[in-house]
């Protein structure tokens, strides 16, 4: 019971100090990867980070708002990761998607879910057009020997595939290839195997 207080004196004294806004994003990433979506309610998140559920209302406005900083969060954590990698084309920056999956299952899937997060938001939607801007500058690097396929088919066609193997990689469900087959693969391995 000590802790708690101490943990609760030790949130306010961070409000005081501006850092209310990063705890409390702090623990809803951290309740995301270790309880899902359905665990991030306000007031489990702010109990998390030791404050009064009404304590995030003057930084977020309601879940939605925190939920979508959150994702924000994610899409410039995803665009730093492929920046370096541009250059190395499409193969590159797909693993990197992917494996930005695979390390943050629980923010990847929030920063899909348009149930739950306010695509209207500014900041979020600045974060996401930025990673689409990303894939966009990909696809004008690429070749392409169907001459009669639209930019739009064709970043529609490598966006599916390599999101498609993130969720894939996330939910688990490429493990039983790696088993099935009789082949020795790793998951790094089958996932270079299918963004040749």
């Amino acid at each position: 019971m000590g802790s708690q207080v101490m943990e609760r004196q030790k949130a306010r004294k961070n409000y005081h100090h501006g850092d209310l806004r990063s705890a409390l994003l702090r623990s809803a990433r951290a309740l995301l990867e270790q309880q899902g979506i359905s665990a991030l309610g306000l007031r489990a998140i702010t109990r998390h980070a030791g404050v009064s559920s009404a304590a995030a209302v003057p930084h977020f406005g309601n879940l939605a708002g925190l939920l979508s900083a959150l994702a924000t969060t994610g899409y410039e954590e995803l665009a730093a990761a492929l920046e370096p990698v541009l250059e190395m084309g499409a193969h590159a920056a797909g693993l990197v998607y992917v494996r930005f999956a695979i390390h943050n299952p629980g923010l990847f899937t929030l920063m899909f879910r348009s149930d739950v997060i306010d695509r209207g938001d500014r900041a979020l939607a600045a974060a996401s057009a930025r990673t689409s801007h990303m894939l966009t500058r990909l696809i004008g690097n690429m070749t392409d020997h169907q001459p009669q396929r639209t930019r739009s088919g064709i970043r529609a066609a490598h966006w599916g595939k390599v999101h498609g193997l993130a969720v894939l990689a996330i939910d688990g469900l490429l493990d039983p290839l790696l088993s099935s087959q009789g082949e020795d693969m790793s998951l790094e391995d089958l996932l270079e195997d299918a963004l040749r």
